[in-house]
């Protein structure tokens, strides 16, 4: 999904969930994964089709504004 894609998708209300991950190709890199209703999810995707990698969580975040408008909160997990 591009960055075009989500804004209309919440706009609609599909999209329910941001998700940072990350990334398993890119050291130190992020992925943003969007969730929608029906628990389907969609890896946000460059113009060419590639899976957009952050450097950093404030860069993604940021990316989470311009597609939602704000954020509100943040919560990290950590799998051992």
């Amino acid at each position: 999904m591009n960055i075009k894609q989500a804004k209309e998708y919440y706009e609609l209300g599909v999209l329910t969930e941001f998700s940072a991950l990350r990334d398993p190709l890119t050291p130190r890199g992020w992925l943003l994964v969007v969730s929608g209703k029906d628990e389907r999810s969609w890896t946000l995707k460059t113009a060419l089709g590639k899976d957009k990698v952050f450097a950093s969580l404030d860069t993604l975040i940021g990316e989470v504004e311009d597609i939602s408008g704000r954020v509100s909160s943040l919560t990290i997990r950590s799998e051992s």
